[in-house]
């Protein structure tokens, strides 16, 4: 289960992310974020990341945080759905049998 307790991003991860948005211009003043979401570490890090910026950084900017669930065995996303919220950030679920639509629409094509 993930800790609901607002976890402190690492100054070694979030100095270089700093700097590689401002030298590229990556987020704007008033910009709506939406984080592809899987619930591995590298998308959960980013979350972390992008929510300590959000709230520190000079510039405004919305941040959510969305999951497709593609129907596959082995990939349980329900823990994100009370996680996120409670870190305080809106969070959009879709379940979807993307490979099922993919095996139809191939078979179209051939």
């Amino acid at each position: 289960m993930l800790d609901a307790v607002k976890p402190t991003p690492s100054k070694s991860l979030l100095r270089p992310m700093g700097r590689a948005i401002g030298d590229y211009a990556m987020i704007r003043e008033g910009d709506r974020l939406l984080l592809g979401l899987s619930g591995g570490k590298d998308s959960l890090s980013l979350l972390t990341l992008l929510d300590h910026l959000r709230r520190y950084a000079p510039v405004r900017f919305e941040l959510a945080a969305a999951t497709v669930d593609p129907q596959i065995e082995g990939f349980d996303p329900s823990p994100l759905k009370d996680y996120v919220p409670s870190l305080g950030i809106p969070y959009f679920y879709e379940s979807q049998p993307i490979l099922e639509q993919a095996r139809a629409c191939m078979q179209k094509d051939s």
